[in-house]
Protein backbone atom coordinates (compact mmCIF):
# COMPACT_ATOMS: atom_id res chain seq x y z
CA UNK A 1 0.00 0.00 0.00
CA UNK A 2 1.35 3.36 -1.14
CA UNK A 3 0.00 4.84 2.19
CA UNK A 4 2.79 3.24 3.95
CA UNK A 5 4.99 3.45 2.20
CA UNK A 6 4.87 7.47 2.50
CA UNK A 7 4.51 6.63 6.21
CA UNK A 8 7.96 4.81 6.31
CA UNK A 9 9.73 7.80 4.42
CA UNK A 10 8.14 10.05 6.92
CA UNK A 11 9.16 8.16 9.96
CA UNK A 12 12.45 8.14 9.29
CA UNK A 13 12.90 11.40 8.31
CA UNK A 14 13.61 14.39 10.96
CA UNK A 15 13.21 17.11 8.45
CA UNK A 16 11.25 18.22 5.79
CA UNK A 17 11.17 15.97 2.64
CA UNK A 18 10.08 16.98 -0.65
CA UNK A 19 7.34 15.82 -2.78
CA UNK A 20 9.29 15.01 -5.46
CA UNK A 21 12.14 13.19 -3.41
CA UNK A 22 9.24 11.07 -2.15
CA UNK A 23 7.74 10.65 -5.38
CA UNK A 24 11.15 9.42 -7.00
CA UNK A 25 12.01 6.92 -4.25
CA UNK A 26 9.23 4.99 -4.55
CA UNK A 27 8.07 5.45 -8.55
CA UNK A 28 5.21 7.24 -8.50
CA UNK A 29 3.71 10.65 -9.54
CA UNK A 30 3.68 13.78 -7.17
CA UNK A 31 -0.32 13.77 -7.26
CA UNK A 32 -0.21 9.58 -5.69
CA UNK A 33 2.30 11.39 -3.06
CA UNK A 34 -0.47 14.39 -2.39
CA UNK A 35 -3.20 11.75 -1.86
CA UNK A 36 -1.27 9.21 0.19
CA UNK A 37 -0.58 12.19 2.44
CA UNK A 38 -3.86 13.51 2.64
CA UNK A 39 -4.87 10.09 3.37
CA UNK A 40 -2.62 10.16 6.51
CA UNK A 41 -3.65 13.37 7.61
CA UNK A 42 -6.96 11.50 7.53
CA UNK A 43 -5.78 8.73 9.64
CA UNK A 44 -4.87 11.66 12.16
CA UNK A 45 -1.30 11.97 11.39
CA UNK A 46 -0.07 15.57 12.11
CA UNK A 47 1.94 16.15 8.62
CA UNK A 48 3.22 19.72 8.45
CA UNK A 49 3.11 20.86 4.23
CA UNK A 50 5.31 23.69 3.32
CA UNK A 51 5.76 24.89 -0.63
CA UNK A 52 9.72 24.29 -1.53
CA UNK A 53 10.63 22.36 1.06
CA UNK A 54 7.93 19.77 1.49
CA UNK A 55 6.31 17.22 4.34
CA UNK A 56 7.06 17.04 7.90
CA UNK A 57 5.56 14.56 10.14
CA UNK A 58 4.81 16.64 13.38
CA UNK A 59 4.22 15.21 17.00
CA UNK A 60 3.51 11.67 17.28
CA UNK A 61 0.34 10.65 18.11
CA UNK A 62 -1.13 7.07 19.33
CA UNK A 63 -2.02 5.67 16.00
CA UNK A 64 -1.98 1.69 15.49
CA UNK A 65 -0.76 0.20 12.33
CA UNK A 66 1.49 -2.19 10.22
CA UNK A 67 3.99 0.46 9.73
CA UNK A 68 3.94 1.72 13.29
CA UNK A 69 4.56 -1.35 15.36
CA UNK A 70 7.36 -2.62 12.67
CA UNK A 71 9.20 0.53 12.99
CA UNK A 72 9.07 0.68 16.48
CA UNK A 73 10.73 -3.04 16.94
CA UNK A 74 13.05 -2.39 14.29
CA UNK A 75 14.11 0.32 17.19
CA UNK A 76 15.01 -2.80 18.88
CA UNK A 77 17.09 -4.22 16.60
CA UNK A 78 16.30 -7.92 17.44
CA UNK A 79 18.43 -10.63 15.62
CA UNK A 80 15.36 -12.56 14.46
CA UNK A 81 11.97 -10.20 15.07
CA UNK A 82 8.78 -11.75 14.47
CA UNK A 83 6.64 -11.33 11.41
CA UNK A 84 3.82 -8.98 11.56
CA UNK A 85 0.48 -9.18 11.05
CA UNK A 86 -2.01 -6.28 11.33
CA UNK A 87 -5.46 -5.50 11.10
CA UNK A 88 -8.12 -3.03 12.48
CA UNK A 89 -10.64 -5.20 13.99
CA UNK A 90 -10.45 -9.17 14.72
CA UNK A 91 -12.47 -11.84 16.61
CA UNK A 92 -9.69 -12.77 18.66
CA UNK A 93 -5.95 -12.34 17.38
CA UNK A 94 -5.35 -15.88 19.59
CA UNK A 95 -7.92 -17.06 17.47
CA UNK A 96 -6.89 -15.95 14.18
CA UNK A 97 -2.30 -16.98 15.44
CA UNK A 98 -4.17 -20.25 15.82
CA UNK A 99 -5.82 -20.08 12.41
CA UNK A 100 -2.43 -19.69 10.65
CA UNK A 101 0.10 -20.63 12.61
CA UNK A 102 0.27 -24.13 10.80
CA UNK A 103 1.01 -21.84 7.45
CA UNK A 104 3.91 -19.95 8.69
CA UNK A 105 7.26 -21.48 10.12
CA UNK A 106 8.81 -17.94 11.38
CA UNK A 107 7.62 -16.31 14.92
CA UNK A 108 4.75 -14.01 14.26
CA UNK A 109 2.88 -11.49 15.92
CA UNK A 110 -0.81 -10.72 15.63
CA UNK A 111 -2.19 -7.44 16.42
CA UNK A 112 -5.78 -5.86 16.19
CA UNK A 113 -6.38 -2.31 17.40
CA UNK A 114 -10.11 -4.17 18.95
CA UNK A 115 -11.48 -7.78 19.15
CA UNK A 116 -15.00 -8.56 18.87
CA UNK A 117 -14.48 -11.60 21.18
CA UNK A 118 -11.62 -10.99 22.64
CA UNK A 119 -11.07 -14.47 25.37
CA UNK A 120 -9.53 -14.31 28.42
CA UNK A 121 -8.40 -17.01 31.03
CA UNK A 122 -11.09 -19.69 31.94
CA UNK A 123 -13.36 -18.74 29.20
CA UNK A 124 -13.63 -14.99 30.28
CA UNK A 125 -14.24 -12.32 27.98
CA UNK A 126 -11.46 -9.78 27.19
CA UNK A 127 -12.71 -5.91 27.05
CA UNK A 128 -11.11 -5.13 23.65
CA UNK A 129 -12.86 -1.38 22.43
CA UNK A 130 -10.98 0.22 19.55
CA UNK A 131 -8.12 3.09 19.72
CA UNK A 132 -7.52 2.24 23.61
CA UNK A 133 -5.85 -1.22 24.39
CA UNK A 134 -3.15 -3.41 23.07
CA UNK A 135 -4.68 -6.73 22.03
CA UNK A 136 -1.78 -8.87 20.30
CA UNK A 137 -0.86 -12.68 20.26
CA UNK A 138 2.68 -13.81 20.20
CA UNK A 139 3.02 -17.32 18.11
CA UNK A 140 6.68 -18.90 19.08
CA UNK A 141 7.77 -22.43 17.71
CA UNK A 142 10.09 -23.63 20.19
CA UNK A 143 11.69 -26.83 20.52
CA UNK A 144 11.38 -27.29 24.28
CA UNK A 145 9.32 -30.06 25.72
CA UNK A 146 5.41 -29.93 26.16
CA UNK A 147 5.58 -29.75 29.90
CA UNK A 148 7.55 -26.49 29.67
CA UNK A 149 4.97 -24.49 27.71
CA UNK A 150 3.69 -23.19 30.81
CA UNK A 151 6.01 -21.10 31.83
CA UNK A 152 5.88 -19.37 28.49
CA UNK A 153 2.85 -17.28 30.45
CA UNK A 154 5.46 -16.29 33.09
CA UNK A 155 8.10 -15.63 30.64
CA UNK A 156 5.45 -12.86 28.98
CA UNK A 157 4.18 -11.75 32.42
CA UNK A 158 7.76 -10.49 32.89
CA UNK A 159 8.36 -8.93 30.30
CA UNK A 160 5.12 -6.83 30.50
CA UNK A 161 6.59 -5.88 33.96
CA UNK A 162 9.81 -4.57 32.33
CA UNK A 163 8.15 -2.88 29.60
CA UNK A 164 5.32 -0.81 31.52
CA UNK A 165 8.93 -0.20 34.29
CA UNK A 166 10.64 1.22 31.64
CA UNK A 167 8.14 3.37 29.53
CA UNK A 168 6.13 4.50 32.58
CA UNK A 169 8.59 3.87 35.85
CA UNK A 170 6.35 2.26 37.53
CA UNK A 171 6.60 -0.67 39.54
CA UNK A 172 3.80 -2.85 38.59
CA UNK A 173 3.34 -6.71 40.09
CA UNK A 174 2.37 -10.08 38.63
CA UNK A 175 -0.84 -11.76 40.57
CA UNK A 176 0.36 -15.38 39.25
CA UNK A 177 0.53 -16.71 36.90
CA UNK A 178 -1.30 -14.33 33.78
CA UNK A 179 -2.30 -11.18 35.43
CA UNK A 180 -0.56 -7.45 35.72
CA UNK A 181 -1.68 -5.15 38.31
CA UNK A 182 -1.35 -1.85 39.53
CA UNK A 183 -2.27 -0.35 42.52
CA UNK A 184 -4.64 -3.50 43.23
CA UNK A 185 -6.14 -3.31 39.80
CA UNK A 186 -5.86 -5.04 36.90
CA UNK A 187 -4.01 -3.88 33.90
CA UNK A 188 -3.20 -6.72 31.96
CA UNK A 189 -3.68 -10.69 31.22
CA UNK A 190 -2.24 -13.49 29.33
CA UNK A 191 -3.76 -16.47 27.44
CA UNK A 192 -1.59 -18.69 26.54
CA UNK A 193 -2.67 -21.45 24.17
CA UNK A 194 -0.49 -24.53 22.75
CA UNK A 195 -0.68 -27.01 19.73
CA UNK A 196 1.42 -30.51 19.80
CA UNK A 197 1.48 -33.32 18.28
CA UNK A 198 3.57 -37.16 18.67
CA UNK A 199 6.66 -35.18 17.53
CA UNK A 200 6.27 -32.39 20.34
CA UNK A 201 4.85 -28.93 20.30
CA UNK A 202 3.62 -27.37 17.30
CA UNK A 203 3.87 -23.85 18.00
CA UNK A 204 2.62 -21.73 21.41
CA UNK A 205 0.76 -18.45 21.51
CA UNK A 206 0.92 -16.28 24.20
CA UNK A 207 -1.89 -13.83 24.15
CA UNK A 208 -2.10 -10.78 25.55
CA UNK A 209 -4.11 -7.47 26.50
CA UNK A 210 -3.15 -4.73 28.23
CA UNK A 211 -5.61 -1.51 29.05
CA UNK A 212 -3.46 0.90 27.64
CA UNK A 213 -5.39 4.53 27.15
CA UNK A 214 -8.95 3.34 28.60
CA UNK A 215 -9.98 6.67 30.19
CA UNK A 216 -13.01 4.22 31.67
CA UNK A 217 -14.51 1.01 32.23
CA UNK A 218 -18.30 -0.74 32.52
CA UNK A 219 -19.54 -0.53 35.77
CA UNK A 220 -19.09 -4.36 36.35
CA UNK A 221 -15.07 -4.30 36.50
CA UNK A 222 -14.17 -1.04 37.04
CA UNK A 223 -13.79 -1.86 40.42
CA UNK A 224 -10.94 -4.39 39.35
CA UNK A 225 -10.04 -3.31 36.45
CA UNK A 226 -7.88 0.44 35.36
CA UNK A 227 -5.40 1.35 32.78
CA UNK A 228 -2.14 2.59 31.99
CA UNK A 229 -3.23 6.02 31.67
CA UNK A 230 -5.47 6.06 34.73
CA UNK A 231 -2.61 5.23 37.03
CA UNK A 232 -0.01 7.76 35.46
CA UNK A 233 -1.29 10.15 33.64
CA UNK A 234 0.10 9.31 30.50
CA UNK A 235 -1.35 8.72 26.88
CA UNK A 236 1.11 5.94 25.20
CA UNK A 237 2.06 5.41 21.89
CA UNK A 238 0.82 2.05 22.23
CA UNK A 239 3.03 0.83 19.33
CA UNK A 240 5.90 2.01 21.51
CA UNK A 241 4.56 -0.39 24.33
CA UNK A 242 4.00 -3.77 22.02
CA UNK A 243 7.69 -3.34 20.80
CA UNK A 244 9.08 -2.67 24.02
CA UNK A 245 6.62 -5.82 25.11
CA UNK A 246 8.14 -8.22 22.40
CA UNK A 247 12.24 -6.80 22.63
CA UNK A 248 11.66 -7.57 26.51
CA UNK A 249 10.27 -10.87 25.51
CA UNK A 250 12.39 -12.25 23.37
CA UNK A 251 15.57 -11.20 26.33
CA UNK A 252 13.63 -13.23 28.69
CA UNK A 253 13.17 -15.79 26.40
CA UNK A 254 16.69 -16.96 25.67
CA UNK A 255 17.31 -17.00 29.39
CA UNK A 256 14.44 -18.86 29.77
CA UNK A 257 16.43 -21.38 26.86
CA UNK A 258 19.40 -21.74 28.85
CA UNK A 259 17.73 -24.13 31.32
CA UNK A 260 14.30 -24.62 29.82
CA UNK A 261 12.48 -23.39 33.39
CA UNK A 262 12.52 -20.72 35.58
CA UNK A 263 15.72 -21.03 36.76
CA UNK A 264 17.69 -17.80 35.76
CA UNK A 265 13.90 -15.69 36.03
CA UNK A 266 12.89 -16.59 39.27
CA UNK A 267 14.49 -13.97 41.71
CA UNK A 268 13.48 -11.51 39.23
CA UNK A 269 9.69 -12.96 38.92
CA UNK A 270 9.29 -13.39 42.50
CA UNK A 271 10.03 -9.63 42.76
CA UNK A 272 7.01 -8.80 40.85
CA UNK A 273 5.23 -11.49 42.56
CA UNK A 274 2.18 -9.61 44.42
CA UNK A 275 1.09 -11.84 46.99
CA UNK A 276 4.16 -13.09 48.06
CA UNK A 277 4.42 -13.13 51.56
CA UNK A 278 0.69 -12.79 51.81
CA UNK A 279 -1.92 -15.28 52.60
CA UNK A 280 -4.32 -15.95 49.89
CA UNK A 281 -7.33 -18.17 49.03
CA UNK A 282 -7.06 -21.02 46.68
CA UNK A 283 -9.90 -21.87 44.65
CA UNK A 284 -9.41 -25.53 44.13
CA UNK A 285 -12.47 -27.65 42.87
CA UNK A 286 -11.69 -30.18 45.40
CA UNK A 287 -12.20 -27.23 47.97
CA UNK A 288 -10.82 -23.69 48.81
CA UNK A 289 -8.49 -23.30 51.23
CA UNK A 290 -6.28 -20.69 52.69
CA UNK A 291 -2.57 -20.52 52.44
CA UNK A 292 0.54 -18.47 52.67
CA UNK A 293 2.64 -17.90 49.35
CA UNK A 294 6.00 -18.28 49.21
CA UNK A 295 7.30 -17.93 45.91
CA UNK A 296 7.42 -19.70 42.52
CA UNK A 297 10.01 -22.81 41.81
CA UNK A 298 12.27 -23.34 39.13
CA UNK A 299 9.02 -24.98 37.00
CA UNK A 300 7.18 -21.81 37.62
CA UNK A 301 4.55 -23.46 40.10
CA UNK A 302 3.32 -21.58 43.07
CA UNK A 303 4.56 -22.62 46.09
CA UNK A 304 2.60 -22.01 49.57
CA UNK A 305 2.38 -23.21 52.97
CA UNK A 306 -0.86 -24.49 53.97
CA UNK A 307 -0.98 -25.22 57.84
CA UNK A 308 2.45 -25.95 57.94
CA UNK A 309 2.57 -28.05 55.14
CA UNK A 310 3.92 -27.25 51.51
CA UNK A 311 2.25 -27.44 48.68
CA UNK A 312 2.95 -26.49 44.81
CA UNK A 313 -0.17 -25.63 42.69
CA UNK A 314 -0.21 -25.53 39.38
CA UNK A 315 -1.42 -23.13 36.50
CA UNK A 316 -4.30 -23.88 35.03
CA UNK A 317 -5.29 -26.37 37.76
CA UNK A 318 -6.64 -24.07 40.42
CA UNK A 319 -7.37 -20.27 40.92
CA UNK A 320 -5.46 -17.92 43.32
CA UNK A 321 -7.52 -14.99 44.99
CA UNK A 322 -6.23 -12.38 47.80
CA UNK A 323 -7.85 -13.08 51.21
CA UNK A 324 -9.14 -9.63 51.13
CA UNK A 325 -9.64 -8.83 47.80
CA UNK A 326 -8.07 -9.87 44.40
CA UNK A 327 -4.82 -9.66 44.91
Amino acid sequence: MLKNKVLKILLSNKEHVSGQAISDNLGVSRTAVWKAISSLKKDGYNIESVNNRGYLLLEKTDILNQVEIEQNIHSYKLLEPPVIIYMDEVDSTNTYAKSIADNLNKDFLVVSDMQTFGKGRLGRIWSSPSSTGIFMSLCIKPDIAIEKSSMITLVMALSLCDAIEELYSLHPTIKWPNDIVINSKKISGILTEMSSDMDGIKYIISGVGINVNNKEFPADIKDMASSLFLETDIIMHRAKLIASVISHFYNNFNIFLKTEDMTGLKEKYEKHLANIGKEVKILDPKGEYQAVALGIDENGALIVNSAGKIKRIISGEVSVRGLYGYV
